[in-house]
């Protein structure tokens, strides 16, 4: 910062000759690209000099950082292992929540469900009542030909004789050639 206020200084500086020159007026800084150096003024400032490094200085190295205590290297260490169980615990958060709202959905869908049955159920128990009642009330009638239940028109069955039985044979014979393409009447 003093040496950009002393280039605006119109006073007479000396350099290292001994020659008095203006500040404002040094040579060009030598730069490692010639075509730029041409686009360079002569009267460039202290700052641009501070700016671009010159072919006769050295790089410096940053000196060795220190190791870090032991107690610090076990925080960042318990920093990390955190970061990693805070991301597993939220991203198992995240699936017990979608799945807590998966099976609510779900429960909600087949609570409506078993409603719809309900409803129906009622409305079959209804419509059979209806039928019944009907039927009933068709029976009452004198023209319907129905006959009230005693014991007169009761109709006896007396059980057949006893059969033998029916032995079969070990090994049965089982004809492929007899198969059907229709459907079994069981199913």
């Amino acid at each position: 910062m003093a040496t950009a206020l002393r280039s605006l200084n119109p006073k007479p500086t000396r350099d290292r000759r001994g020659t008095a020159r203006r500040r404002s007026h040094t040579q060009p800084v030598p730069l490692s690209d010639p075509s730029r150096s041409a686009s360079v003024p002569r009267h460039s400032n202290v700052a641009l000099r501070s700016v671009v490094p010159s072919a006769s200085s050295s790089v410096r190295h940053l000196p060795a950082q220190p190791p870090l205590p032991l107690w610090l290297r076990l925080l960042i260490q318990a920093q990390r292992g955190s970061t990693i169980v805070v991301l597993i615990l939220g991203v198992a958060t995240l699936i017990i929540y979608s799945s807590a709202i998966f099976m609510q959905q779900q429960w909600i869908k087949d609570y409506q469900k078993l409603k719809t049955m309900q409803r129906s159920e009622r409305q079959m128990i209804a419509a059979g009542e209806f039928l019944k009642n009907q039927i009933i009330q068709q029976a009452k009638q004198p023209g319907a030909g129905l006959v009230p239940k005693s014991s007169e028109h009761t109709i006896y069955l007396e059980p057949s004789a006893d059969r033998p039985p029916v032995t079969l044979p070990a090994n049965p014979v089982v004809q492929s050639g007899s198969v059907s393409d229709e459907d079994p009447t069981a199913y």
